[in-house]
């Protein structure tokens, strides 16, 4: 007896591969092995470049769309090809945090607003982004996933500004999955550990 595929026929879109190391790329090789449609997003062609060899590495082709967080088009583009192209969607991974690496050292208190508004807008904003311009293309039972960190609840080095995003985060999956539970989508967030 042959043992049922958990995600044949299902559909969804991963946010945040950049590239081997990435926890995004294990994310997609599980969906893939258990028969998953997957679309990957890329913020731009440099990321295109690392994503096309990886995507080529899935036994069912990807598709690749352009997809900028820092771009409210962008964002909102993505979602609406991806409806044009499937319809529905099953499932939303959200993969994407970022910070400026030379803010993660010394104090938090010390970090520049503008670093605090990126940092805010890349790993928090686009969660609660994605999960708007995915709504009106979920199925019912769908699931979004986010990632976040032990970061967000205990002071830990070189963190800093991170941990700040990633309770927000964690806050911001509480609130998106009472909106998105109206229409039975579940929202949740993963604690990850390092990966090295």
């Amino acid at each position: 007896m042959t043992a049922e595929l958990l995600m044949a026929g299902k559909k969804g879109l991963i946010m945040g591969l950049a590239n081997d190391k990435s926890i995004a790329w294990g994310i997609a090789q599980a969906l893939d092995a258990q028969g998953a449609q997957i679309a990957i997003s890329y913020q731009n062609e440099a990321l295109e470049k690392r994503v096309v060899p990886l995507a080529e590495k899935l036994s069912f082709e990807p598709t690749l769309i352009k997809c900028d967080v820092t771009d409210s088009a962008s964002v909102e583009e993505c979602f609406r090809q991806l409806g044009e192209k499937w319809g529905k969607i099953d499932f939303v991974v959200h993969a994407i945090a970022f910070s400026d690496k030379d803010q993660l050292k010394g104090r938090t208190i010390d970090t520049t607003l503008a670093n605090f508004t990126n940092t805010m807008h890349i790993s928090c904003y686009s969660f609660l982004e994605a999960c708007r311009c995915a709504s009106p293309y979920m199925n019912e039972n769908g699931s979004i996933v986010t990632l976040t960190y032990l970061g967000s609840e205990r002071v830990l080095p070189n963190y800093n500004i991170m941990g700040v995003a990633k309770a927000a985060l964690e806050a911001s999956v509480r609130y998106a999955a009472a909106d998105m539970g109206m229409q039975k989508v579940r929202v949740n967030a993963i604690s990850m550990t390092s990966l090295y």
